[in-house]
């Protein structure tokens, strides 16, 4: 099997397993509207096993990625990447509302160049100047589109939005839509607590 083959069954399979994930928090979510508390626990110790199962699965992806990547190159010199300021940049999470908002508007999904029309028209008068700058590692994609590709990753992650929808496309899901319709729900900072992000992940540039 060749080095892209290998990498190529790691993609299949991880989204395999995302979709697996996604499915099983709305088996939970339809459980818990239907007041099973007993499905609710089960389903939600599943859908930790397998969330588990699949932070381990990208962890050997990366794991392959380095291993046939090389030596790494030395890096450059007379250029540093400079890091915006805590605080200076409208945070992640503040996409998450104006995505699923977008969302629904657009009947439940929609194409990620469409979606975050929706999104910066919903947000333009909340953005900050920063936002609005390129990223120093693509000079043709803004910060505030780049915070809201890696939002709706978390969002897939926590359920709110399909791990399983084509590349490029965008769609709730019903759990996505009870998090809208409460409230409640958008004043809790994550669903569930995540790995910590790499250092300076602003300066990578989301997938679509």
């Amino acid at each position: 099997m060749r080095h892209k083959d290998v990498a190529d069954a790691f993609e299949l399979l991880v989204g395999e397993v995302a979709a697996a994930l996604a499915a099983i928090r709305e088996e939970g979510a339809e459980a818990f509207r239907q007041g099973d508390s007993a499905a609710v626990r089960a389903l939600d110790a599943r859908a930790e096993a397998v969330k588990g199962f699949l932070a381990d699965l990208r962890a050997k992806q990366k794991e392959w990625k380095r291993l046939i990547s090389g030596p790494a190159r030395p890096p450059k010199t007379g250029r540093k990447t400079k890091r915006v300021a805590k605080g200076t940049r409208t945070p992640q999470q503040a996409y998450r509302v104006p995505i699923l908002r977008a969302l629904v508007a657009m009947g439940g999904e929609g194409r990620t160049r469409d979606v975050l029309a929706r999104v910066h028209s919903d947000m333009k008068h909340q953005l900050k100047p920063v936002d609005a700058k390129r990223l120093s590692s693509d000079n043709r994609m803004p910060r505030w589109r780049n915070a809201a590709m890696w939002e709706r990753n978390s969002m897939k992650d926590d359920g709110l939005l399909r791990a399983d929808s084509p590349r490029g496309t965008w769609a709730i899901t019903e759990q996505g839509r009870a998090y809208l319709a409460d409230p409640g729900e958008q004043g809790v900072t994550r669903l569930r607590p995540r790995q910590q992000e790499p250092a300076r992940r602003e300066e990578r540039t989301a997938r679509a």
